[in-house]
């Protein structure tokens, strides 16, 4: 063999060397699960059959654009729970599944460590229609974040939201 076949030799060596260790790197590699991760995660909707009636409604409205939306003035105006302000609520249902969305504004007089909470949403007579586990973002004092939650349940009806601490 001549030098120059020897040098090519080598480098294919060295070439696949370098793919094998890149292969093992890729698959050996698992992200890590971090608790701060579960708060920043996107709501998901089980695979339960929707209990979204179009025709009923009670504390709600079809909108302009076919979505069911919640008109229930004491949900609307807002809430308060643990000196957190819960405002700009909407609950629309479309499609088979309603969506929670509102700001919660940090009155405390310290930084908010996320939380779970359950959103209770009941109806006039204080049954409850649905209960959805969230959670409060972290927020520095006197700043805003979002909550949102989504589920299969008809929402869009309900009288009234209470919160849990989970």
């Amino acid at each position: 063999m001549n030098i120059r076949n020897k040098k090519i030799l080598l480098l294919m060596v060295i070439a696949i060397i370098i793919v094998i260790i890149t292969l093992v790197m890729i698959f050996s590699i698992k992200p890590k699960k971090d608790n701060k991760d579960y708060f920043n995660m996107e709501p998901s909707v089980s695979q339960e059959k929707s209990e979204i009636d179009m025709n009923n409604l009670t504390n709600s409205k079809i909108a302009e654009d076919g979505l069911k939306v919640n008109t229930s003035e004491k949900i609307f105006n807002g809430i308060e729970f643990n000196d957190l302000k819960i405002t700009n609520i909407k609950i629309e249902a479309s499609e088979g599944v309603s969506i929670f969305n509102a700001k919660v504004e940090n009155t405390l007089n310290k930084d908010l460590k996320g939380y779970l909470i359950y959103l209770i949403f009941l109806d006039e007579n204080s049954n409850e229609i649905a209960r959805i586990e969230t959670s409060f973002p972290d927020i520095v004092k006197g700043n805003v974040g979002y909550i949102t939650a989504t589920t299969k349940k008809d929402i869009a009806i309900a009288y009234e939201l209470k919160i849990e601490r989970k």
